[in-house]
């Protein structure tokens, strides 16, 4: 009979920065991308905010895949449901490394957004981190089942939502039901709801970053 073992081994993550991280740095984002990106091209939503003021993170997801057939353009995910807990466990110890490696003690708020599947991504690890954020941002995304267990802890980030109305993977219906649940547990947030589809787009992403800063 076929026996399954899981070895733990080494892996490379590619991390993408804009900005420098200074006296002078407001906010440090953290960044999970969705599902088929690369961080390479995904910071460039981010290159409107002003470096001076603003270190934005990116790390690229570990798994990466050929977007079509065998050749051509790759993306990245964060897991899928296979071997679904080592997943997790692995993009967890990842991004603890990345805190690790690009931030040191500063004065400026951590923020961490999770756009559509990265939003799960971003919940996830910061519920299983040791390591301190002071907002989360669900953008195209919403919070996993398993983290809802824990909605006092969330509230303490005073989460946002930022959905678009042409969401094709998010219709209204859906938001207005995922909303009404999220109160209906206790879920404390702000949102932002803006004209476009499943992207980062620079009007609410200045809008949002208004937000923080100032709060």
């Amino acid at each position: 009979m076929a026996q399954s073992h899981s070895i733990v081994t080494k892996k490379t993550g590619r991390v993408f920065t804009h900005g420098t991280l200074s006296e002078s740095t407001k906010l440090v984002w953290i960044v999970a991308h969705g599902y088929g990106f690369l961080a390479e091209f995904f910071i460039k939503k981010f290159e409107e905010l002003n470096p001076e003021e603003h270190f934005v993170i990116v790390p690229e997801a570990l798994n990466r895949f050929y977007l079509k057939d065998m050749t051509g353009r790759v993306g990245a995910s964060w897991m899928t449901t296979e071997d679904r807990e080592n997943e997790i466990g692995d993009y967890i110890s990842y991004l603890d490394n990345v805190y690790k490696t690009l931030i040191s003690q500063t004065k400026a708020k951590i923020v961490a957004l999770g756009f559509s599947q990265g939003a799960a991504t971003v919940c996830r690890w910061a519920l299983n981190s040791k390591n301190h954020v002071d907002r989360m941002v669900f953008w195209g995304g919403t919070i996993p089942h398993d983290c809802l267990n824990d909605i006092p802890k969330i509230n303490q980030w005073q989460p946002y939502l930022l959905v678009g109305d042409s969401d094709e993977f998010i219709t209204e219906k859906a938001r207005d039901e995922v909303m009404k649940g999220f109160i209906n547990k206790g879920l404390t947030f702000s949102h932002i709801f803006y004209k476009g589809g499943h992207v980062i787009l620079t009007e609410p992403l200045m809008q949002l970053s208004a937000a923080l800063t100032s709060a």
